[in-house]
C-alpha cells in the first residue's frame, strides 16, 4: 500500500488482501469495501491523483490539477471554497457510478479523465445490481441506488478531508443523484449526469415496450406487478415499481422538486439525440426550471455514449467544476485539460479486472444478502462506430 494511505475496510480475516496498484498519470488505486446503511457490503475503488514532489496537494501542471503549488496558495474545494493552503489541502473528490445493468469497469475512462485532472475518484458498484458489491439485480430499486450514492459519497467525502464532492452518474443513476442532492444539500456540490433519465414513469414505459405499471397502480391495478420485467437485458422484480410511486421517483414533477430542493448543488446534464428512452422535451422542461442546472445537447450520440462523445461530456464537465472553483491563486492561468489514452484506459481495466476476478472468488452470499451478479450482454442501442467499451462511458 503506498505510504501515507490508511488501511481501508478489511476484507474478513484470513484472505490475502490485495494491495494498491500504480496505474496511468503516476496514480495510486487501491480497492475498498464499506457497509452500506442497511449492512450490505459496497466494492469499489479509490484512485489517488500524483502527489507533487514538493509535498503539495495534487500536481496543477499538464494536468490540470487544483493545487496551488509551494508558493502558499489554496487548494480549491469542490464546493467552491479554498480549503487548506498548498501542502496540507486534498485534491478535489468525484464518485463516479455507472447505471442500471453496467460494473464500475465501465466508468474507467470518465473516472480517468476526472484523475488525470486533479480529481481523487472513488468508482464502485451498486448493490442489488451487476458487479462486485453485495445483492442481485433482480431486487433493484432506485431509491437503494441513491442510498448507495449517499452512503459511499458521504463516505468518501470523509475518508479524504474534502467539503463537498462531484457526482458523475448516467442514467437512472442520474435520477437517483438528483435525489440525493436534495437530500444531502452539504454533501454534493456539482452532479454531473450522462444521458439521465427526467421521467421514470416515460422511460420505464418506453423499455416494456408501452405497458404504463405506473398509470397501472394508479388505477389500482397490481395485477403482473409479482413477475419480472427485462431492462437493459436483466430481470428485474416489478413490485418495485410500487416503490417508485410511494418514493415520489414517477414523472418529472418529483424531479423538478428534487432540483428545486437542491439549490445549493450545481447540476450538468447531456442529453443525446438518439436516445430512445429520454424526451429531449421532458429534459428542457426539467433543467430549465432552476437557474443552478444546465442541460447540453449531444446530436449524434445514443442512449450509451462512445468514447469520443465522453471525452467531450467530461471537458464540460471539468470547466464547469473550474468555474465554481474559480481561478488559481496568484492569478496564474489554467493549464490545458489532459484526457486519458484509450490505452491507459485498458490498463487501468485490466488492473481492475484481477481486482474483481479476487472478490468475486470469495464471495459469499451473508444472511439476507445474494451472490453478485455478473452483467449481461447490452441490448440498448450503442451510437454507430462505438469502439470496445474499454473507454465507453457509464451506461443505463
Amino acid at each position: 500500500m503506498a505510504a501515507g494511505h490508511e488501511p481501508l475496510s478489511a476484507e474478513p480475516a484470513g484472505q490475502e488482501w490485495p494491495g494498491a496498484f500504480r496505474g496511468p498519470f503516476d496514480s495510486v488505486t487501491e480497492p475498498f469495501t464499506v457497509r452500506n446503511r442497511h449492512g450490505a457490503t459496497v466494492r469499489g475503488t479509490l484512485s489517488r491523483p500524483a502527489r507533487r514532489a514538493d509535498g503539495g496537494g495534487a500536481d496543477d501542471g499538464a494536468d490540470g490539477g487544483a493545487d496551488g503549488g509551494a508558493d502558499g496558495g489554496t487548494d480549491s474545494g469542490a464546493d467552491g471554497r479554498s480549503g487548506s493552503r498548498a501542502g496540507t489541502g486534498p485534491p478535489p473528490v468525484a464518485v463516479v457510478v455507472a447505471g442500471l445493468g453496467r460494473p464500475r469497469l465501465w466508468t474507467a475512462l470518465p473516472g480517468l479523465h476526472l484523475l488525470a485532472n486533479g480529481f481523487t475518484v472513488v468508482r464502485f458498484d451498486l448493490t442489488n445490481s451487476v458487479g462486485v458489491s453485495d445483492g442481485d439485480i433482480l431486487d433493484f430499486t432506485l431509491t437503494r441506488a441513491c442510498e448507495d450514492l449517499c452512503d459511499v459519497a458521504r463516505w468518501a467525502r470523509d475518508r479524504c478531508g474534502t467539503q463537498r464532492v462531484t457526482a458523475v452518474t448516467a442514467s437512472i443513476t442520474g435520477r437517483a443523484a438528483l435525489r440525493a442532492a436534495a437530500l444531502e444539500p452539504d454533501l454534493f456540490a456539482l452532479v454531473g449526469t450522462l444521458c439521465g433519465v427526467v421521467d421514470v414513469r416515460a422511460t420505464l414505459t418506453a423499455l416494456l415496450s408501452g405497458r404504463d405499471l405506473v398509470g397501472q397502480l394508479h388505477r389500482g391495478d397490481a395485477s403482473g406487478l409479482d413477475g419480472v420485467g427485462t431492462l437493459f437485458g436483466h430481470d428485474i422484480r416489478l413490485r418495485g415499481v410500487e416503490g417508485l410511486v410511494r418514493d415520489d421517483w414517477a414523472g418529472t414533477a418529483g424531479t423538478v422538486r428534487d432540483l428545486r430542493t437542491a439549490s445549493r448543488t450545481r447540476f450538468v446534464d447531456f442529453h443525446a439525440g438518439g436516445d430512445p428512452w429520454i424526451r429531449r422535451t421532458d429534459v428542457r422542461a426539467v433543467y430549465d426550471s432552476v437557474p443552478h442546472a444546465r442541460t447540453f445537447f449531444l446530436p449524434d450520440a445514443g442512449h450509451e455514449l462512445n468514447p469520443a462523445q465522453t471525452r467531450r461530456a467530461l471537458a464540460v464537465l471539468l470547466r464547469a467544476h473550474r468555474a465554481l472553483t474559480g481561478p488559481p491563486p496568484g492569478g496564474r492561468p489554467r493549464p490545458p485539460l489532459r484526457t486519458p489514452t484509450s490505452a491507459q484506459v485498458s490498463a487501468q481495466r485490466r488492473a481492475e479486472k484481477a481486482l474483481d476476478r479476487w472478490w468475486l472468488a470469495r464471495q459469499r452470499p451473508g444472511p439476507g444478502s445474494a451472490p453478485v451478479t455478473a452483467p449481461a450482454p447490452a441490448t440498448a442501442p450503442v451510437a454507430a462506430g462505438t469502439p470496445d467499451p474499454a473507454g465507453t462511458a457509464p451506461a443505463h
